[in-house]
Formats: C-alpha cells, sequence, structure tokens
C-alpha cells in the first residue's frame, strides 16, 4: 500500500480522513483495473463455473485424473510453461499502458504532475511482478481443476485435439495477445477513461462526507490517527 508522509499532530482529524480517502482511491483504482482486466482474461480463459457453496461435497470422478491431464495439455498450449512470466508481464504491461491513455488530460499537462503519476505506475507495475509470479503455479493449478469441472472427458478431448492444429495453437496461445491490438487497446481505454470518473465521483462524495463526520466526531479521527501511527 503507498503511503502518504505524515503531517503534524495538530491536523490530526484532517490527516485520518485523507489517509481513509487516499486507501480508499488506491483501491478503486486497483478494482477498476483488476474488473477491466479480469472479464477480458476470464472470457478468454473460458472462465468454467464454480460450484456453488452450497453443493456438497462429493468424491472426485473415476476419470479425473484423464481430465486433469487433458486440461493441463491444453494449458500448456495457451500459456507455455518456458513463456508464461514473460507474457503475464506483457499482458500487465500492455493494461497499464491502456490504463495511462486513459488518465484526463487535465492530470497529464503539468510535467511534475505527470512524472509522479507516472513513477508510482511504474512502481506498482514492478511491485506487482513478483506478487503474480508467486501465485501463477496455483492459479493454472486451479484453472485445469476447474476446467474438469466444468467439461466432460470428451469435450476436454476435442478442446485438446483443436489446440493440436495449427489454427488451435495459434488461437490459444495468442489469446492474451489480442489485448495489445490498437483497437482492442482503444476501447479499453475509453473504459477505463469512463470508470475513472465514476470512480472519482463517488470518491468525491466520500470524502465529503468522511470530513464532515470527522469534524463532528474529532474523538473518532484521534483514534483513527493514533491507530494509523502504531502500525
Amino acid at each position: 500500500m503507498l503511503d502518504m508522509p505524515e503531517p503534524p499532530s495538530a491536523f490530526s482529524w484532517f490527516w485520518a480522513a485523507v489517509s481513509v480517502c487516499w486507501r480508499v482511491a488506491i483501491v478503486a483504482l486497483s478494482v477498476a483495473i483488476w474488473a477491466v482486466s479480469a472479464s477480458i482474461f476470464g472470457a478468454l480463459l473460458l472462465a468454467a463455473s464454480a460450484p456453488s457453496a452450497a453443493a456438497p461435497v462429493t468424491s472426485p470422478p473415476a476419470d479425473q485424473p484423464a481430465k486433469l491431464a487433458e486440461a493441463n495439455a491444453i494449458i500448456e498450449i495457451m500459456f507455455p510453461p518456458a513463456d508464461r512470466e514473460q507474457t503475464f508481464d506483457k499482458l500487465a504491461a500492455d493494461l497499464a499502458g491502456q490504463f495511462r491513455a486513459g488518465i484526463p488530460a487535465s492530470a497529464s499537462t503539468d510535467p511534475g504532475f505527470k512524472a509522479i503519476v507516472d513513477q508510482y505506475l511504474d512502481r506498482a507495475l514492478q511491485l506487482q511482478k513478483p506478487l503474480l509470479r508467486k501465485h501463477l503455479p496455483a492459479m493454472f493449478e486451479a484453472m485445469a481443476l476447474a476446467y474438469t469441472r466444468e467439461f466432460s472427458i470428451t469435450e476436454l478431448r476435442n478442446i485438446h485435439a483443436f489446440a493440436e492444429t495449427p489454427a488451435g495453437r495459434h488461437y490459444l496461445s495468442r489469446s492474451t495477445a489480442i489485448l495489445s491490438d490498437p483497437a482492442v487497446a482503444k476501447v479499453n481505454s475509453e473504459m477505463i477513461a469512463d470508470a475513472q470518473k465514476l470512480s472519482m465521483a463517488l470518491i468525491t462524495e466520500m470524502k465529503d462526507e468522511l470530513l464532515a463526520y470527522l469534524k463532528a466526531h474529532p474523538e473518532v479521527a484521534e483514534r483513527m490517527a493514533a491507530e494509523s501511527k502504531a502500525q
């Protein structure tokens, strides 16, 4: 989490409010980016349906090993193990570039302001890389398991057969590359810009309400400031 410098204690109530709003802004920004990427990425991966939380736990079917083998074979064609980190690094960079393109012009005209924004976006991207690499193996294991739940062994074999054809291998292995296509990037940037406008309007409303509440309840602001300082 990005932190802002600590202000004088005399403004502790104000700092508590600003600190909260700052964290909300970062979270809203992250949610906007991941909402866009997840919707597109989920479609590309043929997102499998998860079982209901109320569904009874059952034993794996007898053909589960065969289904897992087919699912893993499909995923290896979609995302060759040797290229996975590079593929996801490029995907993150493409999405970050589309996010930059959606930043309002008013926030990009001042060189100093733009430099700070670029610096933190670059830093966020670098910090995300080891986190993503840490979770990649588990993510692909989960994907394979999800495929076995969504598709029958016959369907998985048919998908695998298609994946082994030149057209199938090209389609599946290049699916994430479509995100960098100029037409797709343009639409994503426009969608991100609209999401930013909506988020900023909500953040402004909540900031005003939080400030008013903390001014009316200074004891809450003092407690929040103390807890934040102790962390």
